[in-house]
């Protein structure tokens, strides 16, 4: 546990560093960050034809795979060799450290491809740049979409303080009983469940861990930051690799571009249950209860169990 604690503490203190730079230089053209998840294709595509993409019991969960993900992305970090004023932020707000509660989210949909474009980025004075083993994600919610005994379901997973929503909040769109076209929160106090255009419940279902995070240098953050580590990679010169090189020479003088394939396979834990049936005898009242996903846990991002492959594209720029 203390060795799991020192090894949190440095990623999110190495993360302040990428983020925190107040002064950026040697102005690169821009960079295109692609969102995308061939494993949630690929199930979407068994689907179509009629085959079913069964879940899975892991100890006294059951896992399932989503059939959409989409939701809204704030910023996209690229930290490098976990040293100090060391990464880059190749898409969405460059302070992402100090971002306010209403900052600009945007859409993303990882069933297709999203191209999230930043015409430019800055380097800090002083890169050096080096490998990158992971990606930290700031977005401000996930809706996570997926089938329940024939019923097509749809929960909101909140990583942000975006009204009207608290970091950790959990809703569940068209719950059984409420008007259809809206989402709502589950109120753990009486059972009940709350439409978000209301007033929020004092007591709604919630990942604890999400809306409890807070790093030792920033400790009021809006934003949760998301890890995931990096996986069969294809670096800029063309090496399969678990890394990508950010050189400071392929920074300065190249368009980059960075596709991100997430693993989301058996993503989705319902927890406390073992079996499908099980599953799919839960209540919506159950079910928002308990609904996570696989890397919203108390064991950081060292093992946050989510995985994603970059391939890396550097072009000469004219």
């Amino acid at each position: 546990m203390k060795k799991f604690i020192i090894i949190s503490a440095i990623l999110v203190l190495s993360l302040i560093s990428v983020i925190g730079c107040a002064q950026l230089a040697k102005y690169m053209n821009g960079a295109t960050t692609n969102l995308t998840s061939n494993s949630l294709v690929a199930a979407q595509a068994l689907r179509a034809m009629g085959v079913t993409v069964a879940g899975t019991k892991e100890g006294s969960n059951w896992l399932i795979t989503p059939s959409k993900i989409s939701g809204k992305v704030m910023s996209i970090v690229l930290p490098v060799n976990g040293a100090e004023d060391e990464g880059i932020v190749p898409f969405g707000n460059g302070r992402p450290d100090i971002a306010s509660a209403e900052s600009v989210l945007y859409d993303f949909d990882l069933s297709q491809v999203t191209a999230l474009k930043q015409s430019v980025i800055g380097l800090k004075p002083g890169f050096k740049g080096g490998s990158c083993e992971a990606i930290m994600m700031l977005f401000g919610y996930f809706d996570v979409e997926f089938t329940q005994g024939g019923v097509n379901k749809k929960i909101r997973m909140c990583y942000g303080d975006s009204s009207p929503y608290v970091r950790g909040d959990k809703l569940l769109y068209n719950a059984n009983g409420a008007s259809t076209g809206k989402y709502y929160w589950y109120n753990t106090s009486d059972g009940s469940f709350a439409v978000e255009t209301g007033t929020r419940p004092s007591s709604p279902s919630v990942n604890s861990y999400v809306r409890d995070f807070s790093d030792p240098v920033r400790p009021n953050m809006h934003y949760y930051m998301l890890g995931a580590n990096l996986r069969n990679c294809t670096d800029y010169d063309g090496s399969r690799r678990n890394y990508i090189t950010l050189s400071k020479s392929i920074c300065e003088d190249n368009e980059l571009s960075f596709t991100v394939d997430f693993d989301v396979q058996n993503a989705v834990i319902i927890s406390g249950v073992t079996t499908e049936a099980d599953f799919n005898a839960l209540t919506d009242a159950q079910l928002i209860q308990k609904f996570d996903m696989k890397q919203n846990t108390s064991r950081g991002w060292t093992d946050s169990q989510l995985y994603c492959g970059i391939t890396f594209e550097a072009t000469k720029k004219f």
